[in-house]
């Protein structure tokens, strides 16, 4: 599966032109992450990264 290069460069623009709102929208997966780690939760925590980062490549890799 290969990297949808439309959707990236849209991602990479949005990112660039608005850095705020990107942290903003991601800012809900932070929190979960920093308090599972906080939680001493390693385990679900990295689990919780990993399907995000998964969720993240599997929305710029799919074709419609």
């Amino acid at each position: 599966m290969a990297i949808d290069r439309d959707r990236s460069r849209a991602v990479s623009e949005v990112v660039r032109e608005h850095p705020v709102m990107s942290v903003v929208a991601v800012s809900p997966g932070i929190a979960v992450f920093v308090v599972l780690l906080l939680l001493d939760q390693t385990f679900l925590a990295i689990l919780f990264a990993i399907l995000a980062v998964g969720g993240g490549g599997y929305l710029l890799t799919r074709k419609r």
